[in-house]
């Protein structure tokens, strides 16, 4: 095909027909076409009809329009890329011949550069390759074909002899299984904590393992192949022959047999309970050829339940002893038990109680609890106490009584019922109503005292207010110097008896308080507003009160403190000497405001610092004589408020320093 190509282009005619090769080209069986650069053909040999095709009528018409449809895009492609890079193309593509069929057409194309002769233009030839192509997938179908019988067999005979090499290692598997099965039942036999052994019909032993030896203290050497360890291990004739009896009919009749306990006589004498367990030994026919039987030595088991029943008694006993009813049920309700005092107060026997429901007994509605049932405290836990009024059935009479109850467990936490507990309190129910009754008459006693105490303060102050009048009148009047001293005396007593009884009636007051409200009170401005109230007291022994520093200080607090404040000054005026000082301080303590108050007086001895707070205590202050009720008042107004009360020497000069701490805000 390239040759046909190389030959027409050596020549620059543009009409082929004229050609000397014109013959060659007609005739032969390829078809040769020849394109311009836009894919127009211009020339195609009339070996085209025998697809159908007329040259004249296709020429000038696109190439591509006559190529099947799916390689068209495969051909406009390869085209470009000819003319592009100046390289031939070889390419298969489809047409469709007159009949329909589908041909195909191997391609070989040239580009031509234009020339002074020529414009650019695409020669071609196409050869008709259906019949070879049909003839290669046939070829590849046969090979296909042979490939897959090869490997059908192939593989048929790897499987055979796969099948060959996995029956060859199943049987060796077969053996050693079998080899040790045996020997894992060997094994399994000896090392048994159990005793195990095989009896034939003759109630002769087959095996006797290591546990049956440890157990009966004789070995296998003395025992396989006789009876005569039933003589040893049951040494009384009588329940020697039972057991042998009970034996050999198990054999005989090949039944199975569970927790049959019989008491042997080891080779040391001691005697051991064994629990047996029996099954039938058949032979590979299906033959009853003997017996197999397990042993467990249940000697320690059986005392433990001995003991366990001995406790469960003991347990009773000492329920039945305690004097409060008590029961106990199972997680489905029903009574497991009770003591005498629960038999007593229901009137109904333990032997009628236990496995009954709770509701099946009346005495369940007495005790429940309306908010509360068992069954919702076995889903909680924990426990539940409430009180009730019944009656209980030994005297007909109703009784106030704390119910108790509570879930039980076993050693693991696993809830296996309730446990109630009924407790009389008839007699504290008694007391309560008692002590509620004095509490009222104490109620009524602390008004009456409310009552007395303001009747005293308003109507002794009255007359206290008459005599003050009248001495004052008198004083005015008198010219008489030792009538006018004696009634300075009266003066001076009657104002003291005045400041008694308001001492005494704040007292009262702050006595019955138990409670206060607390609100933000400036504390600097209220020690300023105390101290001017005894400033002319000050005045008159030339003392100097100090206030101080400026700030706030808001303080937690009842506005009751200020007779904290009024007590303190006041204290510290009437013990201080003439021409000193009074200093009022506040402390910043972490939390608390520290309020101190500080005089230069005498002091007051340590022995006696402890018992100036308590009422009607006071020390003796050279002739200045108190009501001894102030301090009190400061610690019952400081103990509401709880804070800290102290009295400290003044340090390094005489004198005394009070101070009351009170909550910061």
């Amino acid at each position: 095909m390239k040759g046909h190509i190389e030959s027409l282009t050596m020549h620059d005619e543009p009409n082929v027909e004229d050609n000397k090769y014109t013959f060659l080209v007609e005739n032969a069986s390829d078809i040769f076409y020849i394109l311009n650069s836009e894919g127009t053909i211009d020339y195609i040999s009339p070996q085209i009809r025998r697809y159908g095709l007329e040259p004249e009528k296709i020429s000038n018409t696109s190439f591509l329009k006559y190529i099947n449809s799916s390689d068209r895009k495969k051909l406009a492609s390869g085209l470009q890329k000819m003319m592009m890079e100046k390289t031939p193309l070889d390419i298969l593509f489809r047409v469709i011949d007159k009949d329909g069929e589908e041909r195909w057409l191997e391609n070989h194309a040239e580009f031509q550069i234009e020339t002074n002769l020529n414009p650019s233009r695409i020669i071609g030839i196409m050869k008709d390759v259906t019949e070879h192509i049909a003839m290669e997938k046939e070829l590849k179908k046969y090979r296909d074909r042979s490939d897959e019988s090869l490997e059908i067999q192939n593989a048929e005979l790897a499987r055979s002899n796969e099948e060959l090499k996995q029956k060859i290692k199943d049987l060796e598997v077969k053996e050693e299984r079998i080899i040790s099965l045996s020997q894992f039942q060997q094994t399994v036999i000896e090392n048994a904590d159990i005793w195990l052994d095989v009896l034939n019909r003759e109630v002769e032993v087959v095996v006797w393992n290591n546990a049956a030896e440890a157990i009966s203290g004789y070995p296998r050497e003395e025992v396989v192949g006789s009876t005569k360890i039933w003589d040893q291990l049951y040494p009384d004739k009588e329940y020697r022959d039972d057991v042998i009896s009970t034996v050999s009919r198990i054999i005989e009749e090949g039944l199975e047999v569970s927790d049959l306990e019989t008491t042997i006589t080891r080779k040391d004498g001691e005697k051991r309970i064994v629990s047996w367990n029996y099954k039938k030994l058949l032979n590979s026919k299906g033959e009853n050829v003997g017996t197999i039987g397990i042993g467990n030595d249940i000697t320690i088991r059986k005392e433990a339940e001995e003991m366990q029943i001995k406790n469960v008694h003991f347990m009773q006993e000492l329920i039945d002893a305690i004097p409060a009813p008590i029961f106990y049920k199972d997680k489905e309700g029903a009574y497991l038990g009770c003591n005498k005092a629960f038999e007593n107060f229901s009137g109904i026997k333990k032997e009628e109680i236990i496995g009954k429901s709770t509701s099946e007994l009346q005495v369940e509605t007495q005790i429940s609890e309306s908010y509360c049932t068992d069954m919702e405290l076995i889903e909680t836990g924990g426990s539940r106490a409430y009180e009730k009024e019944i009656v209980y059935a030994s005297d007909q009479k109703k009784h106030n009584v704390m119910v108790n109850k509570s879930v039980f467990t076993d050693i693991k936490g696993n809830v296996l019922g309730v446990i109630g507990v009924i407790l009389d309190i008839s007699d504290r129910v008694r007391s309560e109503m008692i002590l509620k009754e004095y509490a009222k008459q104490l109620e009524r006693s602390n008004e009456l005292k409310d009552i007395f105490t303001d009747i005293m303060r308003h109507d002794l102050l009255n007359h206290a207010n008459v005599i003050n009048g009248f001495a004052y009148i008198l004083l005015q009047m008198e010219k008489d110097e030792k009538k006018i001293k004696n009634l300075e005396n009266i003066e001076v007593s009657n104002r003291k008896l005045m400041e008694l009884i308001e001492s005494a009636a704040s007292f009262a007051k702050f006595e019955t308080i138990d409670d206060i409200n607390f609100e933000p009170i400036e504390l600097a401005g209220m020690l300023k507003d105390v101290a001017k109230q005894f400033q002319y007291q000050a005045n008159q022994k030339n003392i100097s009160i100090e206030h101080p520093a400026h700030g706030e200080y808001n303080a937690l607090a009842n506005p009751m403190i200020e007779e904290v404040f009024t007590n303190l000054i006041s204290n510290a005026i009437k013990y201080s000497p003439d021409n000193s000082n009074v200093i009022v301080d506040i402390l910043n303590e972490d939390q608390d405001w520290k309020v101190t108050v500080t005089d230069f007086g005498d002091g007051i001895p340590d022995d006696e610092k402890s018992l100036i707070f308590d009422r009607f205590k006071r020390v003796d202050k050279k002739g200045v004589k108190g009501t001894g009720l102030g301090l009190a008042i400061v610690k019952r107004i400081v103990d509401l408020h709880g804070g800290d009360l102290t009295v400290e020497d003044n340090p390094g000069r005489s004198g005394t320093v009070f101070g009351v701490t009170f909550k910061k805000v």
